[in-house]
């Protein structure tokens, strides 16, 4: 498989007035070993960032300095059925193909796992405003709360309320990673959560909640694309998910 390049892996901006979704480009990459691949996403980033220091975008973390890179993870990991996945958007995703075919183990903790497969795949996907909702999934949990808004969502006793509160986060999150993948959203963003419940994860060593659930938003998301807090670690994967009949 040839590697990708660097043009052509930018999102389209629509215009102001056509209302339609931007394109980004997706690289997705599966790496299998000999054995179920075990470990977590946060893992998977320090193998990539300590084998590859000067590609930032695959690990967040400036060369030479403490500063991180304060922006949506352009490349984001996660372990699934004992095979590590790595999906690189945009630009992330010609970094991601600069380095996929460059190593022969992945390092994780005091295991080392040989890749006997590696897996590619190159598409361009919609990305943005749609004129009529889509349904999605978490597929991994999803991070809403930060510090500061904790304290205002434990104070939330209302289903609907909590409900209504985390809707905002998603469209938050949305409104955010749109403006560093540079795609300017030309109206409203409307989603519905549903059949949601919080779940304690660990993040860094430190219990946070999290949520699983459905939502609906006029708003095209790539299958596996993260949105919420901690995403280059594997948290808030969205799929496509089906209608209710």
């Amino acid at each position: 498989m040839p590697p990708p390049t660097e043009q052509g892996f930018k999102p389209s901006t629509p215009s102001q007035e056509s209302g339609e979704e931007g394109q980004l480009r997706i690289f997705r990459l599966t790496l299998r070993s000999n054995r179920p691949i075990l470990g977590t996403a946060t893992g998977v980033r320090g193998f990539f960032g300590t084998r590859f220091p000067d590609e930032v975008l695959l690990h967040q973390h400036i060369p030479g300095t403490t500063a991180t890179l304060y922006q949506y993870p352009k490349v984001q990991y996660r372990i699934e059925g004992g095979e590590v996945t790595a999906i690189g958007i945009a630009e992330g995703a010609a970094a991601l193909g600069r380095v996929y075919d460059q190593f022969d183990e992945i390092r994780l903790g005091p295991h080392t796992y040989p890749v006997m497969e590696r897996q590619g795949e190159i598409a361009t996907e919609p990305f943005g405003l749609t004129e009529t909702p889509r349904p999605y999934r978490f597929a991994t949990p999803w991070l809403p709360l930060s510090q500061k808004n904790l304290p205002r969502y434990t104070e939330i006793r209302d289903r609907a309320l909590q409900t209504a509160f985390l809707e905002r986060i998603l469209i938050g999150n949305l409104i955010s990673a749109s403006k560093s993948l540079r795609y300017e959203v030309p109206g409203r963003i409307v989603a519905a959560l549903r059949d949601w419940e919080p779940v304690s994860c660990e993040v860094k060593g430190t219990r946070v909640i999290g949520v699983r659930g459905e939502f609906t938003v006029n708003f095209a998301i790539p299958d596996d694309l993260g949105i919420g807090r901690s995403v280059s670690r594997g948290h808030g994967a969205v799929r496509a998910a089906p209608w209710d009949e």
